[in-house]
């Protein structure tokens, strides 16, 4: 039996979150939040570097969609950078609805740490791991 390796991304305006799991386990951990670029655009570098480390058979790309379950603004950024995290990689990348992940991301913190504010990049951290925990969750994987 081969254990992959997947990893989730909850891709952001100025922070994406990268959380890993693998098929053995089941069990996704955020690992990192990646700053973007100070003109906005994704730290490849960095993104590189961690899909380097970490070799990962599949990725995971929160789609980020309305309580309507209707696309918006950041759906659009979430699928080009699955996109074009496919076609720099060549890695399977699977799109999932991560809607609320993030305000549960923070509800979770806020509870852990006992304080109100937690920090962005914690968030961004969780949520990439409760998307990856979700996919898990509803997927044979081999």
């Amino acid at each position: 039996m081969t254990i992959k390796t997947y990893l989730s991304f909850d891709v952001g305006t100025k922070r994406t979150g990268i959380a890993i799991a693998n098929s053995l386990t089941a069990h996704a951990s955020g690992i990192e939040t990646i700053l973007h670029n100070k003109d906005g655009s994704t730290n490849w570098t960095q993104i590189e570097q961690s899909i380097s480390k970490h070799q990962p058979h599949k990725f995971i790309v929160g789609l980020p969609l309305n309580k309507d379950n209707k696309e918006q603004e950041m759906t659009f950024i979430a699928r080009s950078f699955g996109k074009k995290l496919e076609q720099r990689f060549n890695i399977e990348v699977i799109f999932i609805d991560e809607y609320l992940s993030s305000s549960e991301a923070k509800n979770q913190l806020k509870w852990h740490y006992a304080h109100k504010n937690a920090d962005r990049g914690d968030v961004d951290k969780r949520s990439a791991e409760l998307i990856l925990q979700t996919w898990l969750n509803e997927t044979t994987h081999d």
